[in-house]
C-alpha cells in the first residue's frame, strides 16, 4: 500500500471504516494486512459518516468509488475513455482564460490521486472538475466508496 496518509477512519462503537482507497488492490490488500473486511459504504444525504450501502455495486465491478447525482448529470471517472480527452480540452481553455496561470498545478496536486478526479457533464458540457471528496460537499452527491471494517482496538 503505497499512500497511507490518504485514508480516512471513521470509529464506531465496536469497529473502524476505512475509506478512500486509491485502488482496488490497495483495499484488498489492506484489508488482509488489518484482519478487515472490505464492505461498501455510502456517504448519502450529506451525511459526514459513511453508512453500510452497496448501492455502487463496487466489490462485484472491482471500483474503488462511485458518485451519485440527479438524472442530468454525467459523470465521467478518470479511466473512462472520454476523462482524458476532455481534460486535455479543458485545461487548453483554462490557460487561455487564466492567461496561463498554471492550471496544471491544480490537475496535479500530489494530494489527490490521479483515480480521485471525475468531470461533471450537464446536457453535454462539462459542468465542473472535481474529485471524490469535493462531491460529498459541493454537490450534495452521494458517493459511494469501498472501505475496510477493522475490529477497533480493544482497551486493556
Amino acid at each position: 500500500m503505497e499512500n497511507t496518509e490518504r485514508l480516512q477512519e471513521y470509529q464506531y462503537e465496536n469497529y473502524i471504516v476505512v475509506t478512500n482507497f486509491e485502488t482496488y488492490q490497495d483495499v484488498v490488500d489492506y484489508a488482509s494486512a488489518n484482519n478487515g473486511e472490505l464492505i461498501e459504504v455510502g456517504f448519502t444525504d450529506g451525511s459526514d459518516n459513511p453508512m453500510p450501502n452497496t448501492t455502487g455495486n463496487l466489490i462485484a465491478e472491482k471500483k474503488t468509488f462511485k458518485v451519485g447525482l440527479d438524472p442530468e448529470y454525467q459523470v465521467l471517472y478518470s479511466y473512462d475513455e472520454r476523462f482524458q480527452e476532455l481534460a486535455e480540452t479543458i485545461l487548453e481553455d483554462m490557460k487561455e482564460k487564466e492567461n496561463d496561470v498554471a492550471p496544471e498545478d491544480w490537475l496535479a496536486d500530489q494530494n489527490i490521486a490521479q483515480g480521485d478526479r471525475i468531470i461533471i457533464m450537464k446536457n453535454g458540457e462539462v459542468n465542473t472538475v472535481t474529485t471524490r471528496e469535493r462531491i460529498k460537499f459541493l454537490m450534495r452527491g452521494n458517493l459511494y466508496e469501498l472501505a475496510v471494517k477493522v475490529p477497533s482496538a480493544k482497551e486493556d
